[in-house]
């Protein structure tokens, strides 16, 4: 109904491993024939096993209906839209499509649309064009499914208007047996996952780069380097809204809320945005060390030539220390500029807590320093334009805008739909890999 050399992943997605089914005996009687042919071209095929059911996707009509509602095409939705687009239609004066019978037997959308879904409609709808001559309410039920599959050409469409009617019970089998015997599958593929795989990877590539970062602010200061330094490409990233609906910030936070996503399958590309201080180090060697998804990255701040030098209070008192990767939180990214007192003199970063899993302790600037910093973070960052800001700033959204576009680089994908004519081994990766490298 929907392709002659492919099955359309909407399709597939609504199937499951254990739904699909190969019959290899049948596998087997193709095998010989096609040995057969090769040595006898005048071999005729009639009625060989093979023929049907070789490979077959297979459930009940109710488990379907199921599956398209939380898909977003219910009975109920996709009747009433069906309804509406045939009251709109013009019938009238049209005689290749209507016959004197058509205004009493179908008076309006709701009686066309309960007719394609009764056992008549959905033969009507499956085969060839019946001839207006002799069978006007067949060639009249066979355009009216015409019209459907262009207006709403989504392939799940026609098929849950097909079972709005059918009991529930009855088992629906998508056979695809002629796309083994035309080349087009082998019987060893599994399209519901090849479908799955498409889906994912076209969501990484071309949805929204979710970023989680450590709190309220730093979401803010990241988005708003994007817009300043990659206007282009900042509606990419989509940024966690700690503030509007009052979520916990943290590197615990951040540490969880990858967790989650990846354990829920979330497919966008996830890139997870850890201070690059002590407690940002640790977290990032807990997320390492987690099998996660290739289109998730975990990357700490990057170092900046100013902490190299920077001044710290400790049970010692005063001293000089590189706290690149001990104390950086996001405030260090924006120039030391920001950082200085009113002297002249940098803000002191504090140590506190011993880490044991980095064997560091955490630095922070005191909570009332770091206070004025975010303010004048904020103050620098919404000037209108780049040409606004000072340089050191400039460069601090520089820094970070450069940080996200890297680790939200998309995995490698052959650009090729269900439709394509490339083989089934093009989209199995190490093919792909070897491909390329060769």
């Amino acid at each position: 109904m929907w392709g002659k050399s492919y099955v359309p992943d909407e399709l597939m997605l609504l199937y499951t491993d254990d739904e699909r089914f190969v019959d290899l005996a049948k596998v087997d009687d193709l095998e010989r024939f096609e040995q057969r042919v090769d040595t006898d071209t005048t071999l005729e095929v009639q009625s060989a096993s093979w023929q049907s059911q070789l490979m077959r996707y297979s459930t009940t009509a109710g488990v379907l209906r199921t599956r398209l509602e939380l898909q977003g095409f219910s009975s109920e939705w996709v009747c009433a839209l069906s309804g509406a687009f045939f009251d709109e239609q013009e019938y009238d004066g049209n005689p290749r499509d209507s016959w004197p019978a058509e205004r009493s037997l179908y008076p309006d959308g709701a009686a066309i649309t309960a007719a394609l879904a009764a056992p008549r409609g959905q033969a009507a709808g499956a085969g060839m064009e019946p001839e207006l001559r002799h069978q006007p309410e067949d060639h009249f039920l066979h355009v009216r499914w015409m019209w459907l599959r262009e207006a709403f050409d989504d392939p799940r469409f026609a098929l849950s208007l097909s079972l709005s009617r059918t009991p529930e019970a009855t088992v629906v089998t998508l056979d695809l047996t002629d796309l083994v015997i035309g080349g087009w599958l082998t019987h060893d593929e599994m399209p519901h996952r090849d479908a799955r795989s498409r889906m994912s990877t076209a969501v990484a590539a071309s949805g929204p780069v979710i970023v989680i970062a450590e709190g309220t602010s730093d979401a803010r200061w990241l988005r708003r380097s994007l817009e300043i330094a990659a206007p282009e490409v900042a509606h990419f990233f989509q940024f966690l809204d700690f503030a509007g609906f009052r979520a916990p910030g943290g590197t615990d936070r951040v540490v969880a809320l990858t967790k989650g996503m990846a354990a829920a399958g979330v497919m966008n590309r996830i890139v997870a945005v850890l201070d690059n201080d002590t407690a940002g180090q640790a977290a990032a060697r807990q997320l390492a060390d987690l099998d996660l998804p290739s289109r998730f990255a975990v990357v700490n701040l990057p170092a900046v030539p100013y902490a190299d030098q920077y001044p710290t209070l400790g049970p010692e008192g005063l001293a000089i220390a590189d706290v690149n990767g001990r104390a950086a939180s996001i405030e260090f990214m924006f120039g030391d500029e920001i950082l200085r007192d009113t002297d002249g003199s940098l803000f002191p970063v504090r140590w506190q807590s011993f880490i044991e899993v980095v064997g560091e302790y955490q630095g922070r600037v005191d909570s009332k320093r770091k206070v004025e910093i975010g303010a004048r973070i904020d103050r620098s960052l919404a000037d209108a334009g780049s040409e606004l800001i000072s340089g050191q700033v400039l460069e601090g959204c520089r820094r970070l805008t450069s940080m996200l576009l890297v680790a939200a680089d998309p995995p490698r994908r052959v650009p090729a739909s269900e439709g394509s004519s490339l083989s089934g081994m093009w989209r199995r990766d190490p093919f792909c890999e070897m491909k390329i490298e060769s």
